[in-house]
């Protein structure tokens, strides 16, 4: 039996169509460390979410106020929320033997913080965070996103990243970044400076209060 492990929508589907009994919600990562409130919604049941709890496949992660999330994928891909966010696993195929996979995470809302794990360092890998704002490509990359100076913004720690937003793609590498607003074209490409990282970081950073953007 082959270790690759394919968890798409499609095959969800399938399965629940199929008139078959539900089955057991697969485990893709689990948590590390949490703040505050941050429960996760699986086939119309809420659970709140600990230390070591399991995150499954097509979770939806909610943040209350002041929370925080932060969780590690199978692949050691690492996901950081901040406060008032919302996290999907869309899709999640990884092979343990070759560290060959695909991974789509979904932002719906909040501020967020990714480190790219075994699954992007693989050749042809392919990676994809979506946003409302953006869709977010990445190669060995630790980006933030979210909500700051009263638009979308996009930072590159690490690695590359390219923004497509609804009007144009931008490639940002490290320490650059850019602004989403409405329907306009990414903003220009720049190195932000220590201040307004400092802000972006202070809204997935444990121990920050509500407010942090």
């Amino acid at each position: 039996m082959s270790a690759i492990r394919r968890l798409s929508a499609a095959l969800a589907v399938s399965i629940f169509s199929a008139g078959a009994a539900v089955a057991e919600p697969t485990t893709v990562g689990a948590v590390d460390k949490v703040q505050a409130q941050v429960s996760a919604t699986q086939a119309g049941q809420t659970r709140e979410l600990a230390v070591n709890s399991d995150l499954y496949f097509r979770d939806r992660c909610r943040s209350g106020d002041g929370a925080r999330l932060q969780a590690t994928l199978k692949d050691g891909t690492q996901l950081t929320l901040g406060e008032h966010a919302t996290l999907v696993i869309d899709e999640f195929v990884y092979d343990p033997t070759t560290s060959r996979g695909k991974l789509a995470v979904r932002i719906a809302k909040g501020a967020f913080l990714y480190v790219g794990g075994l699954i992007e360092r693989a050749p042809g890998a392919k990676v994809l965070i979506s946003t409302p704002a953006a869709a977010i490509g990445v190669r060995g990359t630790t980006v933030w996103g979210g909500p700051i100076d009263k638009g979308f913004g996009v930072l590159a720690l690490s690695g590359e990243v390219t923004v497509t937003g609804r009007r144009g793609t931008v490639t940002l590498k490290q320490g650059e970044g850019t602004m989403l607003f409405a329907d306009r074209k990414p903003g220009k490409v720049v190195t932000w400076p220590a201040a307004k990282v400092n802000r972006a970081l202070a809204t997935i950073a444990f121990g920050n209060p509500p407010g942090g953007q």
